[in-house]
């Protein structure tokens, strides 16, 4: 089993490390894959303890590939967003301590409907009235044999909505769930296939973006 895309909050006294557990991996169908999530008080190196499985996990009958979490919290109430390729991003709202999922609460986010639906690497910033899906789309993978389509390759992309109403929509004004998106920064230069995104707010810079060139 690979781990991949730790994410680490601070909640409490606590930080919870949250990662991607993936038994097997299908870039066009569904991953046998779960959510999981660790704990300590310190982050120091031997600390940590694994409490396993959040709740979140897929197979080839779910709707969504349990990977590439990222703990969202607005108002007091922790929310996990997740999911990648097949069918989109989607939320689901976290127990108090945020380390298990609330059962019925899933929420699809954004879908891509086109070639193979590559939507994932999510991250939700607020700012301002507005919280903002940043995501990256397009193909990510295995450049060094064979480059997709001008175009198509890994690109950064971000949705908005009012805080509280889970209606995000691009600069344009398209649902994120129809395949909306305002590109944030794509291949240029020497950069190519930018993703894998993370943002915060610099005291001095204000929000910042932060990616993996593929």
């Amino acid at each position: 089993m690979d781990a991949w895309a730790p994410d680490v909050h601070l909640v409490g006294d606590t930080y919870y490390l949250y990662y991607s557990a993936v038994r097997a991996v299908a870039f066009d169908g569904h991953n046998l894959a779960a959510v999981g999530v660790a704990t300590s008080t310190t982050m120091d190196i031997g600390t940590w303890k694994d409490l396993g499985s959040t709740g979140v996990k897929s197979d080839d009958s779910s709707e969504y590939n349990a990977i590439d979490s990222n703990l969202f919290i607005e108002d007091g109430r922790s929310y996990m967003i997740f999911g990648s390729y097949v069918d989109g991003i989607f939320q689901v709202a976290m127990e108090n301590p945020p380390a298990t999922a609330t059962p019925n609460t899933y929420a699809k986010l954004a879908y891509e409907p086109a070639g193979n639906h590559a939507d994932e690497g999510q991250n939700m910033f607020k700012h301002g009235d507005y919280n903002y899906l940043f995501f990256s789309n397009g193909v990510c993978c295995s450049f060094d044999t064979s480059k997709p389509a001008a175009g198509q390759e890994y690109k950064i992309k971000v949705c908005r909505s009012k805080a509280g109403v889970m209606d995000f929509r691009d600069a344009d004004g398209k649902l994120c769930t129809e395949g909306g998106g305002t590109i944030v920064l794509g291949s240029h230069d020497d950069v190519y296939g930018p993703g894998g995104q993370g943002v915060y707010e610099d005291p001095t810079h204000g929000p910042i973006d932060h990616e993996f060139s593929s």
